[in-house]
């Protein structure tokens, strides 16, 4: 699959730790660094989650307290050790991303067939 139908897919499914959650949310693609560290090399296109604008960057959710998010939705990437231990490891959540992007694209398949 290529980047931009692996970006479909992720928007599609929404953002990984909301859906941890139990809802849906919109996501930006994030793409995983090498180590799990901000502004160390990026691990290619491959290597891409869906995260919400809380989650990926710590933008409060419109009428939330940035308090309020890190209690109701859990903690945001800017938070990286917290995040980590809620949600999972940047390969967890990877293999996570992948499961969820292969069951869609076999429905799709599915469908068409």
């Amino acid at each position: 699959m290529n980047f931009a139908g692996r970006c479909l897919r992720i928007y599609q499914l929404g953002c990984l730790p909301c859906r941890v959650r139990g809802w849906f949310s919109p996501c930006q693609v994030h793409h995983l660094n090498l180590d799990g560290k901000a502004g160390q090399k990026r691990l290619g296109d491959d290597a891409t989650i869906g995260l919400c604008p809380w989650h990926h960057v710590g933008e409060p959710i419109q009428g939330m307290t940035a308090a309020e998010c890190r209690r109701q939705v859990g903690p945001s990437l800017k938070q990286s050790n917290a995040f980590r231990d809620t949600f999972g490891t940047d390969d967890e959540l990877l293999a996570r991303q992948n499961r969820l992007i292969e069951r869609a694209e076999r429905a799709v398949i599915g469908r068409v067939a």
